[in-house]
């Protein structure tokens, strides 16, 4: 029958909806919408490499560039850096504070060990000791900034006293003459990050940064237009299930405060 032709059913649900969509008993409907066209957007995504969009980068925009050395900040258990590591020739250095997730990521990836350099330092705006926050359930988690223990899900009570440095400083103590990928997911301290690396950035120039933008944003009072103000010479991209798409960063819908990866590429 024609009325059971697909495009048909849709358009009728659509004119349903719209003519109906303020009524107390569609609020539910509209939660799930709202919640479905999020993760389209590349919101909320967080379940798997495939679905965060990380796997696509790393495999269709990242390998391709035939990447030298590549930096994951924060790189917890190395889930990242595997990825890196299996899809390109790249060596990575990969920054973790936490001991005892430190200690599980040399042992993850040990098979690596010609081409990774492990540090068991944070990351930021200085070089000085700092208190991390973190739960020992979810070393995901760990942060270096109480404001975001406003985040519902975080459990961060327990405190270490640990080092960080910043980029700054670690290029130019490394002599690190190029970086092709900067990976930063630090659970709220990504700005402190990027303070820290003004030099590197010039002066390394490296053609991706990829920030993880999350409701901690929210409560340390940063939106990703701020980011893109640091970044002037970068345009901005989302990353979305199996792909990626170009943003505007002073666009509303681009700083919602919720789970997203945002990858900054460099022009020219």
């Amino acid at each position: 029958m024609e009325n059971d032709n697909p495009q048909t059913l849709v358009s009728n649900f659509l004119g349903f909806y719209a003519a109906n969509k303020h009524k107390p008993e569609l609020r539910a409907l509209s939660d799930y919408l709202l919640a479905q066209a999020l993760s389209v957007r590349g919101y909320n995504n967080y379940q798997t490499s495939q679905l965060t969009g990380e796997k696509f980068f790393i495999n269709n925009i990242l390998a391709p560039a035939n990447p030298e050395l590549c930096f994951d900040i924060g790189a917890n258990t190395g889930g990242y850096s595997r990825l890196v590591l299996e899809a390109t020739d790249s060596k990575v250095i990969a920054f973790e504070p936490l001991p005892s997730t430190f200690t599980n990521l040399r042992a993850q990836l040990a098979n690596y060990s010609t081409r990774i350099m492990f540090e068991n330092l944070g990351v930021g705006n200085k070089c000085k000791q700092l208190a991390l926050y973190y739960n020992e359930d979810a070393s995901s988690h760990a942060s270096f900034s109480v404001d975001v223990n406003g985040v519902s899900y975080l459990r961060n009570t327990n405190k270490i006293s640990v080092p960080i440095i910043t980029l700054d400083y670690y290029f130019k103590e490394k002599e690190i003459k190029k970086v092709d990928l900067v990976k930063i997911d630090v659970e709220g301290f990504e700005s402190e990050v990027i303070e820290g690396a003004k030099s590197f950035l010039r002066i390394c120039q490296p053609k991706y940064v990829q920030l993880e933008f999350n409701w901690h944003q929210l409560f340390r009072n940063k939106t990703l237009s701020w980011f893109a103000d640091q970044l002037t010479d970068y345009e901005c991209y989302q990353l979305l299930p199996n792909d990626w798409a170009k943003r505007d960063a002073r666009d509303p819908l681009c700083n919602i405060y919720l789970f997203s990866n945002f990858v900054f590429v460099r022009r020219h």
